[in-house]
């Protein structure tokens, strides 16, 4: 199959996203087997503006679009967050490619306001759109037209290398990164909160404090430095609702602390990541881990195990192509794959 991932790659920024999880599919469904072409609306509409034509930049983003599908002729188009395509512009493609499918990728939360019109949008041209929230309250953006699935934070053994559950000399207990604490303060609170009821650990918390967010290698690096990590999510309530820092952090090998209330627990166990149930649970299983380095290291290892082995970039991949052309699932998927509309 012919696949095109429309999508920000993010290039005026080099490497720095490197794990960014549209190349984490792009490989998934190359060694899949499939012939992939990445496509970085944002990128080509960024270098047309710069050269002070204003809205030429997106209009150049289209074009070249339709132009790559006439050459290319793709089987599927994933969309992710591929903010400058316009809508026409995909109706013109599937003009001249009736069998082509388009598959929606959406990362960021439901309950965020500007994602419902995000996901109605495309939802008039998609045929289905993937989202990193699973349950009901998906349904709604369903159509007699447009399906809805979950879709887990894939992870990459290529990109996530580390196995942090190896090492013992770390000089960061607990790692937290978020972009910034304006947006969720009380995400923040609940990191100076933490450090207050268990001040004897050594923390990494950035994007609070004047401490900004990492990026790149940096990001890595700091993984690379800590034992534990906190999957702080800006709701814990949504169903299996993560960003994807859990890849990142399970991915990498550290023993991550996640909500009880996100439904993980469905998945993976007690054995395999550090569940907690609010303020005063995950102190308390904090103070454990820090007494108890050899249990960190063995339930660690066994998380990074699981999720590598459940939900890496070739089965996440799998799931979108054959949930995309309604094909019969090869394999019991460790998510729930129930498929709203159509």
């Amino acid at each position: 199959m012919k696949i095109v991932i429309v999508g920000n790659y993010n290039e005026k920024k080099a490497g720095a996203n490197f794990y960014a999880t549209v190349r984490k599919l792009g490989n998934g469904f190359t060694r899949n087997g499939h012939a992939v072409i990445a496509y970085s609306d944002r990128d080509v509409a960024r270098t047309e503006s710069a050269w002070g034509f204003g809205r030429a930049g997106p209009r150049k983003a289209n074009r070249q679009l339709v132009d790559l599908a006439r050459d290319f002729q793709p089987d599927l188009i994933v969309m992710m967050h591929a903010d400058q395509i316009a809508n026409d512009t995909l109706r013109e493609i599937k003009g001249f490619l009736p069998e082509l499918k388009i598959a929606g990728i959406n990362l960021d939360p439901v309950f965020l306001s500007e994602n419902p019109p995000r996901i109605r949008k495309l939802a008039d041209v998609a045929d289905i759109t993937f989202i990193t929230t699973a349950g009901e309250t998906i349904s709604q953006f369903a159509t007699p037209t447009h399906r809805m699935a979950f879709m887990p934070n894939p992870t990459d053994r290529s990109v996530e290398r580390l196995e942090c559950f190896a090492e013992t000399n770390q000089s960061v207990d607990l790692l937290c990164s978020i972009g910034s604490e304006k947006g969720t303060p009380w995400r923040a609170d609940a990191m100076r909160a933490l450090k207050a009821a268990v001040p004897e650990a050594r923390y990494g918390f950035y994007g609070i404090d004047g401490k900004g967010p990492v990026f790149g290698a940096r990001y890595f690096e700091a993984i690379a430095d800590a034992r534990m990590g906190l999957n702080l999510n800006r709701s814990d309530e949504d169903y299996l609702y993560s960003s994807d820092r859990l890849a990142q952090f399970a991915g990498n090998g550290l023993l991550v602390f996640v909500a009880r209330s996100s439904g993980y627990g469905n998945i993976f166990s007690d054995d395999e990541f550090a569940f907690y149930d609010g303020a005063d649970d995950l102190a308390q299983r904090l103070r454990h881990y820090l007494a108890h380095d050899d249990e960190r290291r063995a339930v660690a290892e066994k998380g990074h195990a699981k999720y590598h082995a459940l939900f890496n970039e070739r089965i996440v991949a799998r799931f979108i192509a054959e949930a995309t052309f309604r094909r019969h699932v090869e394999r019991d998927y460790a998510w729930p794959t129930t498929i709203y509309g159509g």
